[in-house]
């Protein structure tokens, strides 16, 4: 039996409330050595995150979120950094500080912090938030209206794929523009309650924003699948599930839905069932080169250890450098994001391919690191 396991209630609370400030004194340190590396590595802070990131199996943007924080704390929020270090805040409270005073000068910056550090220590994160918005708004008012018109150029739509064939679309605009979205959306979603539909509000709502966009728009939006299907489902000797790129696994019936309005093309891509390799790419709408078709499909994503990036938009780049005599050819390409591939010219990292679509990183510091093009799930 573990000591935990005979632990009366009010020595969990306290042992759960030792873990918090434990935690936080280790993100505390956490964050002091992130902004020393970022000092070691002045000369391309362009790429800091990058390296952090394959180092500690981070994503690049969680690794350049965590970087960007680590230094303003360390640099502008000293009594943030030195109450996380005590345990008297969280890291999601000192991000939160961070993130919402970033636009005021240093000395509003300085009293907002001393303001807010007595109440966070005390409240809920959603209540902290309330707070912080006031008091900046307080200690620059004018700001406050221009910094609104400044991000209203930032408004954009996004589309993020989920598992079980599902998918996210985010908006972020002015709220005057999206809340009456919003409530047109709510409306049409309560008529259709009041009329007895059983579903809940939030698919009601999805239903009337597909209603009202794909009504009108559907028929002039062409959209394009890659499927990837084992050779043997091909052959009618199995029925393993495809895979639509950009959406993950899916079964036949959701790729059958997918396909099913109008101006809906399809890519066929075969692959070996026993060891995943890309046997054959079908051919598209538009004629493009067949090398590239290949080792995009091949690569998948940017090879870049924990990029994400798709390779339909990444740039092709050779592992060894063309201008050095480094061919043309599957063996020595490699799917590359713009971010990445720079990194590779001018951050001190160089690339090898000794195998197609096994890819050998180095570090600046002389780490290795090995990708290899994952064959699709299916």
């Amino acid at each position: 039996m573990s000591a935990i396991e005979s632990m009366t209630d009010e020595e969990v609370l306290e042992y759960l409330h030792t873990q918090e400030r434990e935690r936080a004194r280790i993100d505390a340190c956490t964050a002091r050595a992130l902004a020393r590396f970022s000092e070691l590595r002045a000369d391309t802070p362009q790429y800091v995150a990058d390296e952090i990131a394959v180092e500690l199996r981070w994503t690049p943007r969680f690794a350049g979120n965590r970087l960007a924080d680590a230094v303003e704390l360390v640099e502008s929020l000293p009594n943030t950094l030195a109450a996380l270090e005590s345990g008297e805040i969280d890291w999601v409270r000192a991000s939160t500080i961070v993130h919402h005073t970033t636009v005021l000068d240093p000395e509003p910056r300085k009293q907002v912090e001393a303001e807010i550090l007595p109440y966070a220590a005390t409240r809920t994160v959603k209540l902290m938030r309330e707070k912080l918005t006031r008091e900046v708004a307080k200690a620059d008012p004018e700001g406050a209206v221009e910094r609104h018109q400044r991000r209203v150029p930032d408004s954009t739509v996004e589309f993020y794929p989920e598992e079980d064939g599902m998918a996210t679309m985010h908006v972020y605009g002015a709220a005057e523009t999206v809340r009456p979205i919003f409530d047109i959306l709510d409306r049409c979603a309560r008529t259709a309650k009041a009329a007895g539909a059983k579903t809940r509000l939030g698919m009601l709502r999805l239903d009337a924003l597909a209603g009202i966009t794909l009504g009108k728009q559907r028929a002039n939006v062409t959209t394009e699948f890659r499927v990837t299907i084992p050779a043997s489902a091909l052959a009618g000797a199995s029925t393993a599930p495809g895979e639509a790129h950009g959406y993950g696994v899916l079964t036949n019936d959701v790729l059958h839905k997918l396909a099913a309005g109008p101006n809906v093309f399809w890519r066929r891509i075969i692959i070996d069932p026993m060891t995943g390799a890309v046997m054959d790419v079908g051919p598209r709408r538009r004629h493009t080169v067949a090398i590239e078709e290949f080792v995009k499909t091949r690569d998948r994503w940017c090879v870049f250890p924990g990029c994400t990036r798709p390779a339909e938009t990444c740039q092709l780049d050779h592992t060894d450098d063309h201008a050095r005599g480094g061919p043309t050819s599957v063996t020595n390409l490699a799917a590359l994001c713009q971010h990445h591939n720079l990194l590779k010219l001018e951050g001190g990292w160089t690339l090898a391919q000794p195998t197609p679509g096994h890819f050998v990183w180095t570090s600046p510091t002389g780490h290795i690191f090995e990708v290899h093009s994952e064959p699709p799930a299916a």
